[in-house]
C-alpha cells in the first residue's frame, strides 16, 4: 500500500474537552489548558494541529470541545473550517467523546479512519510522530483492530497508565506492531521501576487509531448503554431533529475509553511511538520539557527571581517577586495565586474543585 493510499479516508479528531484543573489558576472555564499559550507563544492545541496537519489536511482535522470554548478555538485555529468543530453537549469523559465523534464522522464518510489525539500533549521529533501515526493507520486498516500508541518510558512515572505489549503482530516499513496483553493503571513507584526494567511496558499516551466502524462495534460490545444512546443521537442527526440530543448525551455515564473499551477488548494492537512525548499534566512537568535557567528554574512573564532554584514561577499579566526558595511552584494571574511544593503539583486540581464547590454554594 503506497503512503498516499494509507492516509486516504483518514481524519484527525482532537479532544479538547478537558478542564485542566491541575493547571489552575491559568487554566479556567473560559480558557482551559489546551488553549493556554505556554510554549513559544503557541497553545498546546495549536501545536497539536500544526503537527498533525503535516500528514492530514485541515479539512479532515476535527476538534471536539464544549460550546463555551468554541470562540477561543476558532480564534486560535483559523485554518480549520467552521464545520470541523464538534460541539460536545457536556463533558462525559473520553468514551462518550470518542463515540460522539465516531458517529459524526461516519455520517460524512462510512470508510473513515479516526486518529484520536488529546489536545494538550507535548511532542518533540514531529517527523517521528507522523511516521508513527501513518504506521498505526496502516495496521488499523488491515482489519478490525483498535490501535494505540505506546511510549517507551524514560523514568518510573506513577502518574501515567501503562500498556504491556510483547508478542509481535506484524511489521510495516521496519516498525513492529504488537499485540496488547493488558493495560495497567497508574502504579506505585516501586512497581513503575519494575515496568521500566521489564522493557515490555509502555506509557499509555491516550493516542488511538481505528476505523470508525471498528470502534463503534467495540462500544456496542463492551458499552451497550452508551452505544444505544449514540444510535439514538445518530437517528436524531439524520432526521435533523436536534432538540433532544443534549438530554440524551447528558445521560451518559462518565467513563474513559480505556476503562470502557480498551481494557476489555481482545483486538488491541500497539505501535511504539518513535518520538519524545510528555503529558504535561502538572505545572512541575514544565521543568521536564521547557528550557530552564542555570539554577533549574522555569520563569515566565514579569518575574523578579532572587536566589531561587528548581522552581516554576509563572506570571500572567501581573508582576511576581520570589526570594530565597527552592522546589516550589508559584503561579499568579487575575484568577488567583498558587503556591505549592513541586512534589504536590498533582493536588492542584483539589483547589480548583473546592473553588467550584464554593461557587455552587453561593
Amino acid at each position: 500500500m503506497e503512503e498516499q493510499g494509507v492516509l486516504d479516508h483518514v481524519y484527525a479528531v482532537i479532544m479538547a474537552g478537558g478542564r485542566g484543573e491541575r493547571f489552575w489558576p491559568i487554566s479556567t472555564d473560559r480558557a482551559p489548558k489546551p488553549f493556554i499559550k505556554i510554549i513559544d507563544n503557541n497553545s498546546l492545541i495549536q501545536l497539536t494541529v500544526k503537527r498533525i496537519e503535516k500528514i492530514i489536511p485541515p479539512d479532515r482535522i476535527f476538534i471536539v470541545l464544549g460550546r463555551s470554548h468554541l470562540d477561543v478555538a476558532r480564534h486560535q485555529l483559523i485554518d480549520l473550517p467552521d464545520d470541523n468543530f464538534i460541539i460536545e453537549p457536556e463533558g462525559r469523559d473520553t468514551a462518550a467523546c470518542i463515540g460522539f465523534s465516531a458517529i459524526s464522522l461516519s455520517e460524512k464518510d462510512k470508510d473513515a479512519v479516526m486518529v484520536t489525539l488529546p489536545a494538550d500533549q507535548y511532542v518533540l521529533q514531529e517527523e517521528g510522530f507522523n511516521t508513527t501515526i501513518s504506521n498505526a493507520v496502516f495496521f488499523a486498516k488491515k482489519g478490525e483492530y483498535l490501535v494505540t500508541i505506546g511510549i517507551k518510558p524514560s523514568r518510573p512515572e506513577t502518574g501515567y497508565g501503562y500498556i504491556r505489549a510483547q508478542e509481535v503482530f506484524g511489521s510495516y516499513k521496519g516498525t513492529d506492531c504488537y499485540k496488547v496483553e493488558r493495560f495497567v493503571e497508574k502504579p506505585d513507584f516501586k512497581t513503575a521501576e519494575t515496568y521500566v526494567m521489564d522493557g515490555n511496558y509502555f506509557w499509555n499516551g491516550g493516542i488511538f487509531v481505528w476505523k470508525v466502524s471498528c470502534v463503534l462495534k467495540g462500544i456496542e460490545s463492551h458499552m451497550p448503554e452508551l452505544f444505544q444512546g449514540l444510535m439514538m443521537i445518530r437517528d436524531k442527526i439524520r432526521a435533523r431533529s436536534l432538540d433532544d440530543i443534549d438530554a440524551i448525551y447528558k445521560g451518559f455515564i462518565r467513563k474513559s475509553i480505556d476503562y470502557g473499551l480498551m481494557e476489555k477488548a481482545d483486538n488491541v494492537l500497539m505501535v511504539k511511538g518513535e518520538f519524545i512525548w510528555d503529558d504535561i499534566g502538572t505545572w512541575q512537568a514544565l521543568l521536564r520539557v521547557l528550557k530552564t535557567d542555570e539554577k533549574g528554574n522555569y520563569i515566565y512573564g514579569d518575574v523578579i527571581p532572587i536566589d531561587i532554584e528548581d522552581s516554576v514561577v509563572f506570571a500572567n499579566k501581573i508582576s511576581v517577586g520570589v526570594i530565597g526558595v527552592s522546589n516550589i511552584i508559584v503561579v499568579a494571574s487575575d484568577d488567583g495565586v498558587l503556591v505549592c511544593n513541586r512534589e504536590r503539583s498533582q493536588e492542584v486540581r483539589e483547589i480548583a474543585k473546592r473553588l467550584e464547590a464554593k461557587k455552587r454554594d453561593i
